[in-house]
């Protein structure tokens, strides 16, 4: 493997992050400092000065930040080709994949069915004036995937999707309130990328304006508060939704129903926004696990492993033109239709099980280990991310690990694919051990 820049761990660089600021980012809120820092003070994470001759070009160094702000200088932040668990970055460095290119990569990068699926309609073009026979097909398999669904709608990214379910609830219920619980997308009305809307003291008066709505109040609540349910209980009065997303912090099903319950007895629809959980957290949706059943629904990231898709489903909200319609110029385009309807067929015929058995053995594998280092495990063994001590900076854990062949994210999960197997595991377990003895111990 290629050598990397030696680690330089400065404690006062802006580009450092307190393993505090995990739970606030989960809670759909991070520092200003974290996201509006000055990249020009340090070449840390600065996609304009990663190495690599693909970094020479007028990229916006705010494009994409979470893939490149936990890397420093000297390490490669451009990739020349990706298989199956690796990646193979500009300078010849291979990499095992633990960030899933943002939890979009469940199969693994490259898969054969995908490749082959995508090859058997580029002939007949991506973005036609007309639509093509695989939408509809696709829309049934969405449907028959959720028990509440009758009707599937498809976007390219999961933000443009939500975004939709919003939209639909405040025209079916007239309402223009939205209760979060976590980091939802990047669109306005949830505005969680201005400094004004980070901090906590503001999470509950946020207010934006929406080209489809003005005037949206958003209210964001945190799962992990002990009166969850009662302040839902309130903020439900007068609201269009509620969006509700598993992660690493979501507390247990008894909690998510009594919350539900609220929402609904206020008159609240229900959206569960399962971007990035979806066909992770379980299998295929988060209906396995809370015997729930929303409004709506939006599934994006690995239902397409890498290419871009987002399916919003549900029932008779989404069958009226008067409280759900949309102009998408891309939402047509079939070639990743293609691609996510090959992905839907590796996951019932094995996949998601050759990833779970991985994921598992990950999870399993960092709960014997991170006891020694004081490093936590939360979540469940598909879907969980590292909670490290105070001592140490997740950055440079991961800058530690990059340099032990682990791509990884510090403030993401730990994601695995299908693609791994029992040679993998220990690879990534022994990298872990290294670099928290480095990082932490040393």
């Amino acid at each position: 493997m290629a050598s990397a820049a030696p680690l330089h761990a400065e404690q006062n660089s802006p580009f450092v992050i307190s393993a505090g600021d995990i739970s606030t980012y989960l809670g759909g809120t991070m520092r200003d400092d974290v996201l509006t820092r000055d990249l020009d003070s340090d070449s840390r994470g600065d996609p304009r000065r990663a190495s690599g001759t693909g970094a020479k070009g007028p990229l916006a160094p705010g494009a994409q930040v979470w893939h490149n702000f936990a890397l420093s200088a000297g390490r490669p932040a451009f990739f020349r080709a990706a298989k199956g668990a690796r990646v193979l970055t500009e300078d010849g460095t291979t990499l095992l994949d633990l960030y899933g290119g943002s939890g979009t990569i469940i199969l693994g990068h490259g898969n054969q069915a995908q490749i082959d699926a995508v090859r058997a309609v580029l002939d007949s073009g991506a973005t036609v004036s007309l639509r093509h026979p695989l939408e509809p097909r696709l829309a049934g398999r969405v449907v028959d995937l959720c028990p509440e669904a009758e009707y599937a709608a498809f976007f390219k990214t999961g933000s443009e999707a939500v975004h939709a379910a919003i939209t639909a609830c405040i025209r079916a219920t007239g309402r223009r309130k939205v209760l979060t619980t976590t980091y939802h997308g990047w669109l306005l009305p949830l505005g969680y990328l201005k400094p004004e809307n980070r901090s906590a003291a503001n999470r509950t008066s946020a207010r934006e304006t929406t080209g489809n709505a003005s005037g949206i109040d958003v209210v964001d609540l945190d799962w992990q508060s002990p009166n969850l349910v009662e302040e839902v209980r309130a903020a439900a009065q007068g609201a269009a939704c509620i969006l509700v997303t598993p992660n690493a912090l979501t507390p247990g099903a008894p909690i998510v129903r009594a919350v539900v319950r609220a929402a609904r007895d206020a008159g609240a629809l229900v959206v569960f926004d399962e971007v990035k959980a979806g066909f992770r957290y379980a299998y295929p949706n988060v209906t396995a696990v809370w015997d729930l059943r929303p409004d709506l629904r939006v599934l994006s990231k690995a239902m397409g492993n890498g290419f871009p898709i987002a399916a919003l489903a549900g029932g008779e909200l989404l069958a009226s033109e008067a409280t759900f319609s949309l102009f998408s110029t891309y939402a047509s385009e079939f070639v990743s239709m293609a691609a996510a309807s090959a992905c839907l067929d590796e996951l019932a015929g094995g996949g998601y099980d050759a990833f779970a058995r991985a994921s598992t053995a990950l999870y399993e594998g960092l709960r014997e280990i991170g006891p020694r280092y004081g490093v936590a495990v939360r979540g469940i063994p598909t879907f969980f991310r590292l909670e490290l001590p105070g001592t140490v900076q997740p950055d440079v854990l991961c800058r530690a690990l990059y340099d032990r062949g682990v791509l990884y994210h510090p403030l993401d999960e730990v994601l695995a694919s299908a693609a791994y197997g029992s040679a993998e595991v220990e690879q990534a377990l022994a990298a872990f051990t290294g670099a928290f003895d480095e990082t932490i111990l040393g």
